[in-house]
């Protein structure tokens, strides 16, 4: 056995003993995502600093995880690594495709996130952060990867980071063009009540 196998054994055995803990632990891993989501529509309305800059730091966040997923299917197309339970018995507590297991995607799209919003400097990235480190280590606790599926998540997500920071000027023409879609569709609604007609448009740069 190696490492790897034995961390996996380690954090995965933990479950099976305690109904309530995995419990807890399957909702997280199972709808954590939807809370990166939550999170991203809170910094798309958020009031607080600029309107405009909440929303491309948003916009930014969401195509650096696209970036990192898309990383991982290039990846999972060359090198398909079975999921634990393929192999192994262990404490399945979600069921699961057996698709390949490396780079975790949840893992990926999570730290994705929480590195853009660092690189960003938003308020929210360290709680981000931690709740990306908590959805690694529930993937592994619940038998779904193993460590270093999570650790190939958080390498990807890295270089989906360096990436779109990398063209981040590039991306300017993408950022403003779906900031004046939404303000074309929705800037009726908006929490500033502004519409398009009200901002410069050196306020739509990235």
């Amino acid at each position: 056995m190696n490492f790897d196998f034995q961390l996996f054994q380690m954090i995965n055995g933990i479950a099976g003993h305690n109904h309530a803990l995995d419990r807890l632990v399957a909702l997280f891993t199972t709808y954590g995502p939807t809370l990166f989501g939550l999170l991203l529509v809170w910094i798309w309305f958020s009031r607080k600093g600029n309107l405009i800059n909440n929303r491309k730091t948003a916009i930014l966040a969401v195509l650096a995880a696209l970036v990192a997923l898309a990383i991982n299917q290039l990846i999972g197309s060359i090198y398909s690594r079975p999921r634990p339970f393929v192999n192994h018995t262990v404490n399945l507590l979600v069921s699961h495709s057996a698709d390949f297991s490396f780079p975790s995607d949840h893992s990926a799209g999570a730290f994705a996130l929480a590195f853009a919003l660092l690189r960003l400097r938003n308020r929210f990235a360290k709680p981000l952060l931690v709740l990306a480190v908590l959805l690694g280590l529930s993937r592994i606790y619940v038998g779904a990867h193993y460590p270093t599926d999570v650790l190939g998540g958080v390498g990807t997500a890295a270089i989906a980071n360096l990436l779109v920071s990398w063209q981040q000027e590039r991306l300017q023409p993408v950022v403003r063009f779906l900031l004046k879609i939404w303000d074309r569709l929705f800037g009726r609604f908006s929490p500033s009540g502004k519409t398009p007609s009200d901002y410069k448009n050196e306020d739509y740069r990235a």
